[in-house]
């Protein structure tokens, strides 16, 4: 029985519910409410990072510091070398093999036909090349559904862009979208006509 009432005190004890009047009490609603409470000043980010650079080697022990201490002249334990060090990714973000999967935007500001005969509506699309068969197509995709693809040959139209890979729609005339799409491999255009609103 002893053991029994032991138990059930040391797990009331232990329980969530009787910690629950302390989350609650956590927050002092007096300290906020105070004018010097708002006049804090904000903490730089070089303030915050030297604060958890003191706490990690205050919390470092002696052993981890001795072991920092004879690896202090490699070159990757190099303060100056690490703010030079790269993520693994070049200047633009990915790397070169990963830049021609790169799915460009653009804004389709009408509705267009397709070269299959169904209707791309206007929107925010991804453009997409693909080449099977020996049909060289412009896809127009949202996610994983394609809404259209355009029949695509070779061009030379690669005017001045921001980047390597892209896709632009230009409009010659009122009823024709010509889509020109470009990447490491291929520059190719392909011509759509606007549907008319009835």
């Amino acid at each position: 029985m002893k053991k029994l009432l032991a138990t059930t005190f040391i797990l009331f004890m232990f329980s969530p519910l009787s910690f629950a009047a302390d989350d609650i009490m956590d927050l002092d609603m007096d300290l906020i409410d105070t004018p010097t409470f708002s006049q804090r000043k904000a903490v730089t980010q070089e303030q915050f990072d030297k604060a958890v650079e003191q706490k990690e080697q205050k919390n470092k022990g002696l052993i981890a510091k001795f072991r920092d201490w004879l690896n202090r002249n490699k070159p990757e334990n190099d303060p100056v070398l690490k703010s030079f060090e790269s993520d693994g990714s070049g200047e633009m973000g990915t790397s070169a093999r990963e830049i021609n999967n790169l799915k460009p935007n653009v804004i389709l500001s009408t509705d267009i036909m397709d070269s299959f005969g169904k209707v791309i509506p206007r929107g925010h699309y991804q453009v997409a090349f693909s080449d099977k068969d020996n049909a060289k197509l412009i896809n127009f995709t949202q996610g994983n559904t394609t809404y259209g693809s355009i029949r695509a040959i070779d061009t030379t139209d690669n005017a001045p862009t921001n980047s390597i890979v892209y896709a632009r729609i230009i409009y010659p005339s009122a009823d024709v979208a010509r889509i020109i799409f470009s990447n490491l491999d291929v520059c190719v255009e392909g011509f759509a006509r606007i549907v008319k609103p009835i």
